[in-house]
Formats: structure tokens, C-alpha cells, sequence
């Protein structure tokens, strides 16, 4: 049975909004299993990448490329090798399992070979970790799973938190894109018992958040207004489809025209300095902007999530917004502070036009 942490709540301002997203007491390891691709399906991956990286509090042990089929076509590799260069990290990384699960408690020993790396990855990292660690999952939940299926008492020892980012909140008809790459694989996680924070999509429907689900917009100019020129041709590589060298391009000048294109979009995203949950105290549960609270579920064959206690039913952390109003506005400062403060290693190339040392304006 989860007994309930106390809920700490953090001071209001917003100084004190984004304080209260980002501190944490220590670093904490973390695998995170991601949908990112190059060229991107959606370059909020990218945002993501680049946000989990800026996380101090975050121990990146090791990351899994969802979709291990896909993976070869539209390589993931390719913007994670950027950041690793910029960072100066060489975080352990593997591609996914190919096929979706067949049933909840699938293994997935019969797929091919090449695409077992990812759960061996987080099987691995798990065994090799002296304490608990966190897992984030954007995407299919596919190789934790799997994973889990083949190695329970490993995982439900190990594992200290589940950050999962898949889902609808609370409209029976809608199956979130999350889902829909493995439902099988959603019903497992749901009916693990692990300690899931569960993070919904979509609450009430496509692009609807009415208050338990992460959505929001950003604007790419308050998101992009500090980041370092590798930074920028980071995202610049992602957005506009890239398919020179990617390590040379970061040291390459930043082309004004293509930088003011960027800054002209908006961004749907989800996680980006939600992920800062992964790092919290265990006694931690809110801030000013959202908070998880305990739900009772029961997860039907087919994936549907329905709110009941009884049995087969477990008890799940829900994401919450608490402050709709400030909940986009915050999240957004949030997400730049991070990647302003991302760390690029010294020495790294710069592509600033000549005289500039930023990229902001």
C-alpha cells in the first residue's frame, strides 16, 4: 500500500514559481526512454532532450530510443550525439523493441535480437544502481515494460518513481497517440503496481487540458531567449530537417534568417520542466503550478482508464494543474531558465555570428 507524502508547497512570484519546478536536494539517477527521431515526428522531443541535459539534479544513466523499427529509418541518435558533444557526456543509449507488446505481460524475448539493447539497457542500469532509480517514459511505455515482464522483483526494487507521460484523463472515447503505439504495453505499466506518476496528455480530448493532463503551448521566442549559439543550431538542425554532418553543424554560424524563423513558431509540449518531478524529494508532491495526487484506477483490455477502487484496481499519482492561469505561462519560463542554463563544455565550438557570444537578443 503507497502511504501519501506530505505535500510540500513552495512560495508564489515568479522567482519563486520556477525556483520551486527546478531545486531538488541532490542528483538522482534517472533512465528516460524517449520517442525522439531525426528528422522529428515532433520536435518537442528535442525540447525535452534538451531540458532533461539541463537538469542538474538529473544523473542521466541511461536513455532508450523508443520504437527500435523506426529508430533505423529516423535516427534519435543523431540530436542525442549533438547534445553528448555539447555537454561533453557520453551517456549510454540503445534502441527500442520493434513491435508492440502482444499482452500485457509480454517479455518480448521472440523479437529480433537487434532490437533488445533497450531492455537489456534498463535491466543493466537497474542492477547496476546502488540505490533507487527514476524512470521517465515519453512515448510507448513499450521497454519498461517489457523489461518489468522479465525481471519484476528487479524492477519493483529498484525502481523509486515512474514519470509517465501517455494518456487521457477522462474522455472514454479518445485514445492519446502515446497509447496507440502499444496499448498493451499502457495496460501493463497501469497494472505493474510500480510507482507511477501519471502524467495524461490530453484531459477532455484532443489538445483539451482541463486540469489533469500537461499540455500547453509556448512560444518559441520566450522558450529560445537565452540559449547558447550550439543551442541554437541544435533546434535549427531538428526544425528545418538537417542532413549535413550534425556535429560540425553546432560549430557552424547561426544563420539569422533560419534563427528568426525558428523564433516565429510555437511549441505543443508536455514534459519539458515537468521532468523536473523526477528529481524531487520523496516527500514532495506539488508546487505552486501543478501537483500529483493519489488516484485509484482500473485499466480495461483495451486500455481505458476508469477511477474506481476495488479489485484490480491500483493506486496511481495524477498529474494536476493547480494555477491554470499562470500553470502555460510558468511552465514556459521554466522550461527557457533551463535551457539558458543548459551546460555547454568548455571548449565546445561556438557557431555565434561573429562579436556575439549568445544567442539571445
Amino acid at each position: 500500500m503507497l502511504v501519501k507524502p506530505q505535500v510540500v508547497r513552495v512560495a508564489v512570484g515568479t522567482a519563486g514559481l520556477v525556483w520551486s519546478l527546478l531545486s531538488a536536494t541532490a542528483a538522482v539517477p534517472v533512465i528516460y526512454c524517449t520517442d525522439l527521431f531525426h528528422p522529428p515526428d515532433d520536435p518537442d522531443d528535442h525540447f525535452d532532450l534538451a531540458t532533461v541535459f539541463a537538469l542538474r539534479q538529473v544523473e542521466l544513466k541511461a536513455i532508450i530510443l523508443d520504437q527500435g523499427l523506426k529508430q533505423l529509418r529516423r535516427p534519435g541518435a543523431i540530436p542525442l550525439s549533438q547534445l553528448n558533444h555539447c555537454t561533453g557526456r557520453a551517456i549510454p543509449w540503445a534502441i527500442g523493441l520493434a513491435h508492440p507488446l502482444k499482452h500485457p505481460t509480454d517479455p518480448a524475448l521472440d523479437q529480433p535480437t537487434e532490437f533488445q539493447a533497450g531492455v537489456k539497457l534498463i535491466l543493466d542500469s537497474l542492477r547496476a544502481a546502488t540505490g533507487q532509480v527514476m524512470v521517465a517514459t515519453l512515448g510507448s511505455v513499450r521497454d519498461l515494460v517489457a523489461a518489468f515482464n522479465r525481471e519484476p522483483e528487479l524492477c519493483r526494487k529498484k525502481i523509486g518513481r515512474v514519470l509517465a507521460f501517455i494518456g487521457e484523463a477522462s474522455e472514454p472515447s479518445f485514445q492519446e497517440y502515446n497509447v496507440s503505439l502499444d496499448p498493451q504495453a499502457y495496460v501493463g505499466l497501469m497494472r505493474s503496481g510500480l510507482p507511477v506518476w501519471w502524467v495524461p496528455c490530453f484531459d477532455g480530448g484532443l489538445w483539451q487540458n482541463r486540469g489533469h493532463a500537461s499540455f500547453w503551448r509556448a512560444p518559441h521566442r520566450e522558450l529560445l531567449q537565452g540559449v547558447a549559439p550550439q543551442l541554437w543550431q541544435y533546434f535549427i538542425y531538428a526544425l528545418e530537417r538537417e542532413t549535413n554532418d550534425p556535429i560540425r553543424f553546432l560549430s557552424q554560424p547561426v544563420d539569422l534568417q533560419r534563427k528568426e524563423r525558428l523564433l516565429a513558431g510555437q511549441r505543443n509540449l508536455w514534459c519539458a520542466a515537468v521532468l523536473a518531478a523526477l528529481a524531487w524529494p520523496a516527500n514532495k508532491t506539488a508546487t505552486e503550478l501543478f501537483e500529483f495526487e493519489p488516484v485509484d484506477v482500473v485499466v480495461t483490455d483495451n486500455g481505458l482508464v476508469r477511477y474506481s477502487f476495488g479489485p484490480g484496481s491500483r493506486r496511481v499519482w495524477r498529474f494536476k494543474v493547480r494555477d491554470p492561469a499562470r500553470y502555460g505561462p510558468g511552465m514556459t519560463a521554466a522550461t527557457a531558465r533551463l535551457l539558458e542554463q543548459l551546460a555547454i563544455r568548455k571548449g565546445a565550438p561556438s557557431g555565434a555570428p561573429a562579436g556575439q557570444d549568445r544567442g539571445g537578443f
